[in-house]
């Protein structure tokens, strides 16, 4: 991934919610690898599901909003 290309910081080709999330790397499918819950927020890691790949993928979800 060229963090130089504008079309990557804008988020084209990148998973978002609403589609498949797809390797960085190639473009396949990815799978949930491991999961960690720390400090109110859940880090998801993906992997990559063709062979010779070693494409991840890291996603941060909060659990709980804080009222102020």
């Amino acid at each position: 991934m060229e963090l130089s290309n504008p079309r990557t910081l804008m988020g084209e080709g990148l998973a978002t919610e609403d589609n498949e999330r797809l390797c960085p790397e190639c473009g396949a499918a990815m799978a949930e690898f491991d999961r960690l819950a720390e400090d109110g927020a859940v880090f998801i890691w993906y992997s990559c599901t063709r062979d010779g790949c070693t494409g991840q993928w890291l996603t941060k979800r909060v659990l709980r909003m804080c009222a102020t």
